[in-house]
Formats: structure tokens, sequence, C-alpha cells
């Protein structure tokens, strides 16, 4: 055996690299066995994360037939499962029948076997996604005290019966994130039962908490304000949030309403909502989120000018940290919907500098992302504003893809190739950016041509940017266009424009072919950088 591998570094790095780059891990599988000295850390490496629990369930059998009452896991099985960290148990399909059934007999098999301790000692992470609600009452034998992490999803509609829940803070303490997909779940009726969201509420290390389903109570979101543990939230909020909170829950009284508000998350840090409409999320708001790091939020409906305004001033005002906002993503779900009506908007659907002013105080902004079937009246001045106010920020994304259409009372957008360059100036961390400019007439001269000016010499260069996201942005002449950006952006690639659903609109041709002759001119200058670095 070669030294290098007794240097624990160096081998674990090799055995991490084969179960990278082997999916079915049949090289681990063959320096476990073929090795003595390195089998123990091959193994640890093959079982510590299993995208399929069925490999582990092999190892069930009764040791006597038809008798499994007296028989315990076998110590193959033993051995396996305490290596396991991570653990998934994935759906199979409806009509793999023989597999359904297989998997189900080995977790009966292993229910009804004598077990006094864990099954996996070191498990840290499971996730449960199945089709068969029968399956469900199994999920108590893969729990264990270090368990940090549960997900369960499942493809069925009615309530399935988790008798782990109401002892799940016993049965994990050190459960910090949870992940559930349907509503039964997370809020039944008083005829159903209590709900798994006050089981929730008293894991005593929660910080972490995905509810995928929209149909959540009003009690139990009352309930989840109140935990201070918690910093993760993602919620689907129904419409009654809407209305006035403070009488919406008939059987709540005026103090405990008064006591939820003051305490309304207290301590959240990353709040990702979903939504039919940007007012629910504004209403959802107004209590205050503090000290809020992060927010996505997720409509089903476009918003008007009004509604983001109104939103991002409530998401201002009730943040008493400005300096703590980190990233902001709004999106919604209508990437084509405009353009089956029409491509001139009225004024309600344009996106002006003045939407954008009340996050001008989130000063240590990194990430902005606007996604939303609107129209933008941006210009260069507008975009130095917005630079100035975030001059730590990363990303920069307005409808990256969607482009900003047209308006009636605006027939192109007003950002230059100058404008860009002082975001950049403004902006030195930016590594993504998807912006519509103006490129008809550039106003920044290519350093090449004679045009160059003194004042220019001073370019600021961005290196992070290797590709642009430029939706229906217009040009003339596709080699000042390269010339232009390139002088910003050295590294640049590639530039995305005029792509789906943009490539629906009538003059999308003609432009997609533009740019493409700009991406050909960028590709051209890049290999002559290469030739010229090799010789």
């Amino acid at each position: 055996m070669h030294h290098a591998l007794l240097v624990d570094e160096i081998l674990l790095n090799i055995l991490a690299a084969l179960r990278e780059a082997d999916a079915p891990y049949s090289q681990l599988n063959a320096v476990a066995r073929t090795c003595h000295f390195l089998s123990p850390l091959a193994l640890d490496f093959l079982w510590s994360e299993l995208p399929d629990a069925r490999p582990l369930l092999q190892y069930i059998k009764p040791r006597i037939p038809n008798d499994p009452h007296i028989s315990v896991p076998s110590a193959s099985f033993q051995r396996a499962a305490s290596r396991v960290r991570k653990l998934s148990c994935p759906a199979l399909t409806c009509s793999d029948t023989h597999s359904q059934i297989a998997l189900t007999e080995q977790l009966r098999l292993l229910s009804m076997m004598d077990i006094t301790t864990s099954l996996f000692p070191s498990l840290r992470r499971l996730s449960w996604t199945d089709t068969d609600q029968s399956r469900y009452v199994y999920i108590r034998l893969f729990l264990s005290p270090t368990l940090e992490s549960l997900e369960l999803d499942f493809f069925f509609h009615k309530p399935p019966n988790f008798p782990f829940l109401t002892i799940l803070p016993k049965l994990c303490p050190n459960l910090h994130s949870m992940s559930i997909s349907k509503h039964p779940v997370i809020s039944l009726s008083e005829d159903e039962g209590p709900s798994a969201v006050r089981t929730i509420c008293r894991l005593p290390r929660l910080t972490a908490l995905e509810c995928k389903s929209s149909t959540i109570s009003e009690a139990d979101i009352l309930h989840l304000s109140q935990l201070k543990s918690l910093v993760t939230l993602s919620l689907g909020i129904p419409s009654w949030v809407s209305s006035d909170r403070r009488s919406s829950a008939p059987h709540s009284s005026r103090a405990a309403k008064e006591c939820a508000d003051c305490l309304w998350f207290c301590n959240l840090r990353n709040l990702h909502l979903r939504a039919f409409s940007i007012p629910i999320i504004t209403s959802f708001l107004e209590p205050g989120c503090r000290p809020l790091q992060s927010v996505v939020f997720d409509i089903s409906e476009a918003p008007t000018t009004a509604s983001l305004t109104e939103c991002f001033s409530t998401l201002y005002s009730s943040h008493n940290e400005c300096s703590a906002m980190r990233s902001i993503k709004v999106q919604d779900s209508l990437s084509n919907a405009t353009f089956g009506v029409s491509q001139f908007l009225p004024n309600s659907k344009i996106i002006t500098a003045d939407v954008f002013k009340p996050l001008f105080a989130f000063t240590k902004l990194r990430i902005f992302d606007l996604g939303v079937c609107l129209s933008f009246s941006l210009g260069d001045s507008d975009l130095t504003a917005m630079a100035s106010s975030w001059p730590e920020l990363e990303v920069f994304c307005l409808n990256e893809g969607r482009g900003w259409h047209l308006s009636a009372s605006q027939p192109r957008p007003l950002i230059t190739v100058r404008g860009l360059q002082s975001l950049c100036t403004l902006c030195p961390r930016l590594y993504q950016i998807a912006i519509v400019l103006n490129a008809l007439d550039l106003f920044l001269p290519c350093p090449t041509t004679s045009l160059f000016s003194r004042q220019d010499t001073a370019l600021v260069r961005n290196l992070a940017v290797t590709r642009l996201s430029l939706g229906d942005s217009r040009l003339a002449n596709p080699q000042d266009v390269a010339c232009a950006l390139s002088s910003i952006f050295p590294c640049l690639k590639k530039i995305s424009a005029w792509q789906y659903p943009l490539d629906t609109l009538p003059e999308s041709r003609y432009y997609r072919r533009l740019w493409e002759e700009v991406n050909n001119i960028l590709q051209q200058r890049s290999n002559r950088d290469i030739i010229a670095v090799a010789n």
C-alpha cells in the first residue's frame, strides 16, 4: 500500500471522489471487499447516504420462518444501519406492483422484530416520499434521537395515520428542520383530531419549517408565529389572511391577538411565502417579521405597481434592522400571460423607480430578483440610484428571460450601455445580471475605436460576469454592441436574449439573429485570447 494512503485527509478525498464519480458505488463496494485496511472507511462512504432504503431492507429476513416475533435485525443490517446518516425513501411507481408489495413486506417484518434500541443511531436526515398511505405507520422505525432533518411527502389526499407525531418531540429532540407536503398533516379539523402544528411547535430545537400546502388554519399560523426558535419558514398562505386578523378568528380573544402580533415570528430570518396575490402577502407581513435576512414571495397572479409598492413599504416599515436584509425575490407564475393580450400595458402595470424606493434603506442587499408580468420604465439615472443604495449587490435580475415588454408611452427601454457601466462601477461584487438595454444607439464607445475618449480609459471592468440575460433588448450593430459589452465584461461568453416566451413576438426572429452574431463575436474573441495566452 502506498504511504500516501496512510494520510487520512488524502484517503478521505479519494473515497469522496469515488462516491461522486460512481453513481452505483461499485468502486466503493470493490474497495470495501478487496482491502481490509480501507474497508471500514469505504463502508462508511458506501452507506452514509442512501437514496433508497431497499438496499438496506434486503437484510430483513425472519430467522424462524413465519415467526418474526422472536427475531432481531441481522448483524449485517445493524452494521449497515449504524453507518447511515442520510436516508431517502423515494416513491415507487404505482404500476410497479412487485416492488410495492416487497417494500411493504420488508417494513412489516422489521416492525414485528424485537427491537429495543434505535435502528439508526447515526441518522441525521430522513426523507420519506410515498404513494401508499399504509406505509406511513412504519416511519416510526426510522426515527432516532440523532435525527436533525425530516421530510414527509406523499401523493394522496386522505389524511394518513401518523401515530408517531404526538411523541415526535420525545423521539427526535434534536430535530431542527421539518418539511411536510399536504394539508391533512398540517391542519386537521376538530373532527379529525389535533393539528400536527401543535406538536411541531413543541419541538425544542426546530429552526426551519416548510409547509407546502396553502390550507393551514389561522390558529396554526398563530401558534407558529410564537415559536421563538423558528429561523426559516416556507409557507403557503390561504386567502383568509387578506382579511383583518383581529376579526377573522371569533373564538380568539383580543388580548391573545395583540400578544400574537407583538411576538409575530420575532426571530425569523428567512421567509418564503406562496400566495395567490401580493395583498395577501402584505397582510401577512403587517404585524412585522423582524429582523429578516431573506424573503421569497411566489404569487399566482401578476401584481400591480401599487400592490408591489405597498408590499415593499410594509416590508420596510416592519423591519427595525434594515442592514440585516440580504436577499429579496418576487416571482409570479404568469411568465407569458401578457403576450396573449397586448404588448401595450396600462400605467398600473408599468414599474418605475418609485416602486423600489422603500427598499433603498436595505443598504446591505446582495440579491434582488424581480420576475413579474409587468413593464419597466427605468432609465440610466434610476439604475444609478438603485446601485448607489445597494453597493454590495451580487445578483440583480429584473424579469430574467421575460423581457420588459412595451408600453404605450415608452416604446423602447431607456437604460443604455452607459447605465450598465454605472451599475458595475457602483456594485463591484455583481456576478449575475438580467436587464433590458437600448442598444440601438450606443453611448459608450468601444476602446479600440478612435472615438475612445480620455474619460473612458478609467472604465471599470467586471471579471465575474460571464453571462448576461438581456430579455427583449434591441440592437442595431452587433460589432459595436459586442465591443462595448466586452469592454465592461472582459470574461463575457454568452448573452441570452429573446428566449421563450419572447420568441413568440413578431420581431423576435430579427433581433435573435443579431444577438447570435454578438455571441459569435464574443466567442471569436475568447478563442483569440486563449491562443494568445497559450503562445
